[in-house]
C-alpha cells in the first residue's frame, strides 16, 4: 500500500531545498546557527511563512538575511513574499513590546510610519551629536517657531532618522491631532509620479500642503530631478510661508548637494543647519548598553567595551552587530563573554594590526616629548605630562590591540579613564593639525621598528 506524504514532510522538503540555496549566499555558521533554527509554517501561492524562536532571531534575520531568504524561495518556488513571525505564545519573549503598544495607541502620521523605537528618550547624546539633539528637541517643542527649516547631515547610519522621527513623536504626545508628514524623498517622488499619470496633483498638492509638519528623509536625491524639485519647490513655499515646520535630513550640505537647484538650496540654508558625526568611543559604548537594555540582551560591561572599541563607529552597524550577537547567544544558549563576541562577529571587526608593545610606545612618546617613563606613570596633572599620557594611552588602543582595562593597569589607571583619553584624543586630531601630524609621526616609526 501506498503512503502519501504528509502536507507537513512537504514542507519540510521544501524549506530544505530553500536552505540549499540560502547557503550559496551565507556563512555556514550563520546558515546553521540563525536561519535554519525558523520553522516553516506554510506555503500559499504568494507567501511562504516563517517561524522564528524569538524575537532577537527575527529582528536579526529581517536585518540581514531577508534578501537571502527571498531569492532562495523564489529560485524554488517562484515569486512569494516572504513573512517571518513569532510564535504566539512567544510574543512577550526578549523584547518587551508595551512600549510598542503604547506607541501605536497614539495618533499616527498622515504619510509614513515613525518607528516606535525612534524617540528622544532611546537616544544616546554624545559629543559627536548634541548639536542635532538640541535643535530637534528645540523645534519639538515649538514647531514652525524658530529654526525654520532644520536640516541635519551627516553619513549613513549615524542617527539622523531616529532624530527626526523623535521629533514627530514628541509633537504627536503633545496634540495628538497635529498633521505630521514622515517620508523619504524617493516616497515624495514615487506619488508625485503617481499623481501625474493618474492626474491627480490637485490631491497631491492638498495632501502635503495641509500639514503641520513635514519631515523628508535623504533629500539629496532630490539632484537631478527637475519636476519633483519644483513641486517640492512650491510645497516648501507653501508649509514656509504658514509658519509650518519643515525638517530635511542629507547626507551633505546643502551647498555640496550638486543637480540642486539654486533656489532650492537656499531655502535649505534658511533655518539651521546641524550635522551628526561618528561617536566617539565612550558614545558607542553607550550606545551599545543602551540598546542591550532596550532589547533585554545581558551585556556585561567588558564585552560592551570591547564592542565599543572594535567595531564601527555606524551606529547602524553597532545596533545590527549587538543584535546578532544577542541572536546567537539565546539560540546557543551561551552567556555573552568577549571571545564569544569575538568568535560571532570576526567578519566585522576591525582588522588586528601588528602588535607593538608598551615599552616601545612609552620611548617614543617620552622621547618625543623629553620626558621620562615614570611621568607617564605618574598622578601629575600639568598639561605638558596629561597630553602626552593620553597620547600614549591612545597609542596602545591602537597599535596593540589591548583592552580599556590592560592599558589602565598598565598606567595604573582605571578604564573609564582611558576611554576619556581616548576620546580626548580623538578630538584633538581633528582639530589640531600639528598634533595630528606628530601623531602620525610617532605611529609610522612605531610600525618601521
Amino acid at each position: 500500500m501506498r503512503v502519501r506524504n504528509s502536507p507537513a514532510s512537504d514542507l519540510e522538503r521544501t524549506w530544505d531545498r530553500v536552505l540549499e540555496r540560502v547557503a550559496e549566499r551565507v556563512s555556514m555558521e550563520d546558515l546553521h546557527q540563525l536561519i535554519r533554527p525558523l520553522r516553516p509554517t506554510a506555503v500559499t501561492p504568494a507567501q511562504f511563512q516563517l517561524e522564528a524562536p524569538n524575537r532577537l532571531v527575527l529582528h536579526c534575520i529581517n536585518d540581514r538575511y531577508l534578501p537571502a531568504i527571498h531569492a532562495s524561495v523564489a529560485a524554488v518556488l517562484g515569486p512569494r513574499q516572504v513573512v517571518i513571525q513569532l510564535p504566539l505564545r512567544s510574543q512577550g519573549e526578549l523584547f518587551p513590546d508595551t512600549g510598542r503598544r503604547r506607541a501605536e495607541r497614539r495618533a499616527r502620521p498622515l504619510h509614513g510610519t515613525l518607528n516606535p523605537k525612534y524617540t528622544f528618550a532611546n537616544f544616546v547624546v554624545g559629543a559627536s551629536n548634541q548639536f542635532a539633539h538640541a535643535a530637534s528637541k528645540a523645534v519639538a517643542s515649538q514647531p514652525g517657531g524658530h529654526y525654520n527649516p532644520l536640516f541635519i547631515y551627516g553619513g549613513v547610519g549615524l542617527g539622523k532618522t531616529h532624530l527626526v522621527s523623535a521629533i514627530g513623536h514628541q509633537i504627536l504626545e503633545r496634540n495628538e491631532l497635529a498633521r505630521v508628514a514622515y517620508l523619504s524623498t524617493e516616497v515624495f517622488m514615487n506619488d508625485l509620479i503617481s499623481s501625474l499619470r493618474r492626474d491627480r496633483m490637485g490631491e497631491f498638492k492638498e495632501r502635503f500642503r495641509r500639514v503641520d509638519v513635514l519631515i523628508l528623509d535623504d533629500v539629496q536625491f532630490l539632484a537631478g530631478r527637475e519636476r519633483t524639485q519644483e513641486e517640492f519647490f512650491h510645497t516648501f513655499n507653501a508649509l514656509y510661508d504658514q509658519r509650518r515646520l519643515i525638517v530635511l535630513t542629507s547626507d551633505k550640505v546643502p551647498k555640496d548637494i550638486h543637480g540642486l537647484e539654486e533656489r532650492l538650496r537656499n531655502r535649505f540654508e534658511w533655518g539651521l543647519i546641524a550635522d551628526i558625526q561618528p561617536p566617539d568611543v565612550e558614545t558607542r559604548v553607550a550606545i551599545i548598553e543602551k540598546k542591550a537594555e532596550m532589547e533585554g540582551i545581558p551585556l556585561p560591561n567588558e564585552v560592551a567595551l570591547f564592542l565599543g572599541s572594535e567595531l564601527a563607529s555606524n551606529v547602524r552597524e553597532l545596533e545590527g552587530s549587538l543584535t546578532r550577537l544577542g541572536a546567537h547567544a539565546s539560540l546557543a544558549r551561551r552567556p555573552i563573554t568577549v571571545e564569544f563576541a569575538r568568535e560571532v562577529l570576526q567578519t566585522v571587526l576591525k582588522p588586528r594590526v601588528p602588535s607593538v608593545s608598551f615599552d616601545a610606545i612609552v620611548d617614543a612618546v617620552c622621547t618625543h616629548f623629553s620626558l621620562r617613563p615614570i611621568d607617564l606613570r605618574s598622578k601629575r596633572r600639568s598639561r605638558n605630562v596629561v597630553v602626552p599620557r593620553q597620547l600614549a594611552m591612545y597609542l596602545c588602543r591602537r597599535l596593540m590591540s589591548a583592552s580599556f582595562p590592560h592599558i589602565g593597569e598598565l598606567f595604573g589607571r582605571d578604564h573609564s579613564t582611558v576611554i576619556h583619553a581616548t576620546a580626548v584624543t580623538e578630538r584633538r586630531i581633528k582639530e589640531d593639525a600639528a598634533f595630528q601630524a606628530t601623531l602620525e609621526r610617532l605611529e609610522r616609526s612605531l610600525r618601521e621598528h
